[in-house]
């Protein structure tokens, strides 16, 4: 019989903005993780550090906190627990700091605990580190700095939702590890890294456990009340994902190469009764579906549009859809979202500059179609929540300002001017490597949702243009104020006026 393991599941503390808005809500992938190892019989224990510390805040620079809990709070935590094995989830690049820095707080506790890295940043890194070895005219050197951290023992890359729980028996039981795909390690000895096979994509995603939320603070995200969709209509949100997978080939996106870029959709009943569980467990006020691509997939839709109409909670799209799927049946199906519920639709519209998408952005998207689906959205019913980003290498100033103005007179309720995040693993961020394109004293520890990492055409410094998208945030969703301002106190609630835009935008 085998051994069981001890094994924590550690999200690290946030890199969050002063006087911005953080968000938190609970983890989806270790969630999944939790469920898959405990069904095997591990004892499995789930900790958001950004959560349980969330009033913690300690100022860093360019007006950046890091949100969460204390190295003594860790310790506790670690020492109280004692496990075998601790997976340390990190998202995205801004949240390595933390990351390396709990990896040595654990090894201070217990040198004998096994460290395990995991998330969409390393699975990224591993992807440039791999085409730098491959390719005859490297981008970049050859390395993988997250593993020269001696503190961090294994990393995981790909889809590794049962990968990673066989890694955790094969430690715990010291089995061999040759045959788990997703695994890296590093030979500090031989100074040489090690890289299994890229895990497949799941086929069967209903063959997956319902996340394990019981393990997680609920109570503590809800009380927060800071989930993806910066403006819900209840604090009580379940965060969903219905599919994977992205057919699209956006150069600033990681999610085909992470999801891969067939959409795979779990079954209809799969989905409404991991919804229905959670409305019975922790009285649901709202959902927010995750998926990349929602909209990808018409049929898979419609069916469980008619599902979600007999709950009858409100719902949104917080991650962004493409604008132009199914054209010719949009208002049929945009009709059938918002009859179950859905209340606000976001479209990644990214570019007002046909020139931009085609070239710079390439996605098979003419801006042409923007205002239609706009158009046919609010006609659903639905408020229409919009997606650009500014900033993008090879982007004039002349471009920006031609997307703003598109922007502005597309209709849409609402606008989110992002700036333009080098994620790695993307060929945008290889750009920005190739060409040295980092404003000074920037790098990819500092990316965040609105800080400025890269040079800007017009622009002489990350402040000035942070200061210019925010400024131009302000502006372009004080608009429906001016306009409608019953559609904007549907939007934003009754007691809702200027200073909502500063809290939201």
């Amino acid at each position: 019989m085998s051994k069981k393991a001890r094994v924590l599941l550690l999200s690290p503390n946030l890199k969050g903005m002063e006087n911005g808005l953080n968000r938190i809500q609970p983890p989806l992938g270790l969630m999944l993780s939790a469920a898959v190892m405990r069904d095997q019989g591990h004892h499995v224990k789930v900790h958001d550090a950004a959560l349980e510390g969330w009033n913690n805040r300690i100022p860093i620079n360019r007006s950046m906190v890091m949100i969460g809990q204390s190295e003594e709070e860790l310790i506790t935590l670690i020492s109280d627990f004692s496990p075998d094995i601790v997976g340390i989830s990190a998202l995205f690049s801004n949240l390595m700091e933390s990351a390396h820095n709990i990896a040595s707080i654990i090894k201070k506790v217990n040198r004998n605990i096994t460290v395990v890295l995991g998330g969409n940043h390393i699975s990224s890194a591993i992807r440039d580190y791999k085409l730098s070895k491959t390719s005859l005219d490297p981008l970049f050197p050859a390395q993988l700095i997250d593993l020269d951290d001696k503190n961090i023992d294994y990393a995981m890359y790909g889809e590794v939702d049962y990968e990673f729980p066989k890694l955790v028996t094969s430690l715990v039981n010291k089995m061999d590890l040759t045959d788990i795909r997703g695994l890296v390690f590093k030979n500090h000895i031989e100074n040489k890294i090690y890289i299994a096979d890229t895990p497949d994509t799941i086929s069967n995603l209903d063959g997956l456990p319902f996340p394990a939320r019981d393990l997680v603070n609920m109570e503590g995200y809800f009380d927060i009340g800071a989930f993806h969709s910066p403006k819900s209509r209840s604090k009580r949100v379940l965060s969903v994902m219905a599919s994977r997978g992205c057919p699209e080939k956006c150069t600033f996106c990681t999610t085909p190469d992470m999801w891969g870029a067939k959409v795979r959709w779990r079954s209809t009943e799969h989905i409404i009764t991991e919804i229905k569980n959670a409305c019975r467990d922790y009285n649901i006020g709202e959902l927010q579906f995750e998926d990349d691509t929602i909209t990808a997939r018409c049929n898979n839709l419609l069916d469980l549009c008619s599902e979600l109409e007999k709950i009858g909670l409100p719902w949104c799209t917080p991650n962004g859809v493409k604008v132009n799927y199914h054209a010719s049946k949009q208002p049929e199906m945009f009709k059938a979202m918002h009859d179950s519920g859905c209340y606000q639709i976001t479209l990644a519209c990214e570019t007002g500059v046909q020139d931009v998408m085609d070239n710079i952005v390439k996605k098979k998207l003419n801006i042409d179609s923007i205002r239609p689906a706009i158009e046919n959205a609010k006609k659903s019913g639905m408020l229409v929540h919009t997606f650009w980003v500014l900033g993008f290498p090879g982007e004039t100033y002349e471009n920006m300002q031609e997307t703003i103005n598109f922007a502005m007179k597309s209709g849409a309720d609402s606008f989110s001017f992002a700036i333009l995040s080098p994620l790695p693993g993307t060929p945008i961020y290889r750009q920005v490597i190739r060409n040295d394109l980092f404003w000074e004293g920037t790098d990819i520890n500092d990316l965040m949702y609105r800080s400025s990492l890269i040079k800007v055409d017009g622009f002489t410094s990350a402040e000035e243009f942070e200061k210019f998208v925010s400024e131009t945030n302000l502006m372009a969703n004080n608009m429906l104020l001016e306009k409608d301002p019953q559609r904007f106190k549907y939007k934003y609630g009754d007691s809702a006026d200027e200073t909502t835009l500063h809290k939201q935008t």
